[in-house]
């Protein structure tokens, strides 16, 4: 597998299965592999890279079959030759074909359901890196929607090549599992599929790429409510009990509890099923403790985040160097459109830490009700700064393509809300970071922010902050989205923080919660929230109870 990113030896692939994942995935496949009266079998690995996924399939079923062939998709001539040479070595006895080819092409001309077996690990192109006229063009070959990473065509196509009592195997991002984008892939495999396991693994570092991978094997049919589907998630962990040492990822990976590795780390291990197999759900690890948990929550839910105001994301600038900064002094203090702008490095819980906040030449303005872009013409000394930066503005070709001026920030919000209340919460944090800002402040792209309701009441608000920062929302947020990156930090996303719940505010408890909010905003210091927080995260454990 070839996990591409901006430089070209990314993009040309240089990170390929670690051995004891491909074991792992061809020991599953076989698992779910009925044994036909055939002793012929096909097998097409359609990224073939080194072929280890190959050769980890082979070492199981070689000594099982009179007839093997191994078909093969590689893109890099040269390791073609390689892998086609070290498969014939390795199993003299079987066919082996390596074509230098790109599958997504070449499979158009395939004899339909050839292959017993398909065992991937698909080039990983993010729709930045790949573009978003290559992405539109493969959703709309594949009659997805919105957004396609590559590999989901990969996925897609294997439907074609696949016998109808074969068995297929995947190693992805596990990105798709719970993104809105990745919907209409998962609503296809669940339509067109039967999914047999599902492993996330998270943040487990075995790719040295940036990409947190999941595995899933899959024959022909189609997922429902009466195919349990068996899903084992493992992430990082800092718990101080474990459960045994482990020399490898895999030497626990069909036990419960918490297994350190050699190097120190600790990875918690759960097993279960998949939550759901509705259209539009997210895939997510459920068993019978969790739902227990969530229909007590559900339960004692009043509302949801989303219901006391728009979610949205900072100003996007697309040239951070020009706007944004801490060091507007000398010849740059007196430049008009200047307005304070609250970043990650401002992010705290309930309050904003102590950092000063930057500031950002804001270019936009409100006329009779409606957003615009100031007349720069007005402002000499911006003007003038602006245009020692013409070159680049200017060369934002997009800002140009959708009729805005050149000295515009990409996306400015409306300028009418800055001035409300607000809470603010970053993007990307070990632990939440939400706050309440009045203070009229901008929004960076690194954080998001909750334009809250005229109507919603003050109570409400400080409540939402109590379970925003609270203990109880990290375990929320793992149990419903489990979406990690590395070292354990959570992405607070918009799609996520939407759907966080709300108990009714009237309660004694709900009360006491908000009485401390009260005083800590009072206080202004923000040195003083450990001294309430386990108070308030026992407070508001006992709200969802």
């Amino acid at each position: 597998m070839r996990y591409s990113n901006i430089n070209k030896e990314k993009a040309n692939g240089v990170v390929y299965t670690p051995k004891s994942m491909a074991e792992y995935l061809a020991k599953e496949m076989v698992k779910y592999k009925a044994r036909g009266e055939s002793n012929t079998i096909r097998i097409l690995d359609p990224a073939i890279g080194k072929g280890e996924l190959a050769i980890a399939l082979l070492n199981i079923i070689s000594l099982s079959y009179t007839h093997i062939e191994v078909v093969g998709y590689e893109t890099d001539a040269e390791v073609c030759v390689e892998t086609s040479a070290e498969l014939s070595r390795l199993f003299p006895k079987i066919k082996v074909s390596i074509k230098n080819e790109d599958f997504l092409k070449a499979v158009e001309d395939h004899t339909i359901g050839l292959f017993d077996f398909v065992i991937a690990n698909p080039p990983y192109i993010r729709t930045q890196i790949m573009g978003s006229n290559k992405a539109q063009e493969i959703s709309s070959k594949l009659g997805l929607s919105g957004r396609a990473d590559i590999y989901y065509a990969f996925i897609i196509c294997t439907n074609s090549v696949l016998k109808d009592d074969g068995i297929a195997g995947y190693i992805t991002s596990n990105k798709f599992l719970t993104i809105k984008s990745g919907s209409s892939v998962r609503d296809y495999i669940i339509e067109n599929y039967k999914i047999h396991r599902i492993t996330d693994l998270g943040d487990t570092k075995l790719f040295s790429a940036s990409v947190l991978p999941c595995i899933m094997v899959f024959s022909k049919g189609k997922t429902d409510d009466r195919n349990k589907v068996a899903f084992t998630s493992v992430y990082q962990t800092s718990a101080d009990d474990i459960d045994g040492n482990i020399n490898d990822i895999f030497d626990a990976i069909y036990e419960s509890g918490c297994y350190q590795i050699t190097d120190g780390r600790k990875y918690l291990y759960q097993q279960g099923f998949m939550q759901s197999v509705e259209k539009g759900s997210l895939w997510n690890i459920q068993s019978n403790e969790i739902q227990e948990w969530l229909s007590a929550v559900e339960r004692n839910t009043w509302q949801r985040f989303s219901d006391i105001g728009k979610i949205r994301v900072g100003i996007k600038t697309t040239a951070d160097n020009v706007f944004i900064g801490n060091e507007w002094d000398g010849d740059k203090a007196d430049i008009e459109l200047l307005r304070p702008l609250i970043t990650h490095r401002n992010a705290g819980q309930i309050l904003p830490n102590d950092s000063e906040l930057w500031k950002v030449l804001y270019t936009h303005t409100t006329e009779n009700g409606r957003k615009k872009a100031i007349n720069i013409e007005d402002y000499p000394k911006a003007k003038e700064y602006l245009l020692q930066h013409y070159d680049q503005l200017s060369n934002r070709k997009y800002v140009i393509q959708a009729n805005r001026n050149w000295y515009e920030i990409w996306v400015p919000q409306n300028p009418e809300s800055w001035k409300h209340r607000k809470i603010v919460f970053r993007d990307i944090s070990e632990h939440p970071q939400f706050w309440l800002d009045t203070s009229g402040a901008i929004v960076n792209g690194d954080c998001y922010w909750i334009e809250i309701q005229d109507c919603v009441m003050d109570d409400v608000v400080y409540l939402a902050l109590a379970i925003a920062n609270s203990r109880f929302i990290e375990k929320y947020y793992d149990v419903k989205f489990n979406t990690k990156l590395y070292s354990g930090k959570r992405r607070f996303m918009s799609q996520y923080v939407e759907q966080f719940p709300i108990p009714s505010y009237t309660t004694e408890l709900a009360q006491e919660a908000i009485w401390i909010v009260k005083q800590i905003i009072a206080e202004k210091n923000s040195d003083v929230i450990p001294d309430y927080k386990e108070k308030l995260d026992c407070i508001v454990d006992k709200l969802f109870a």
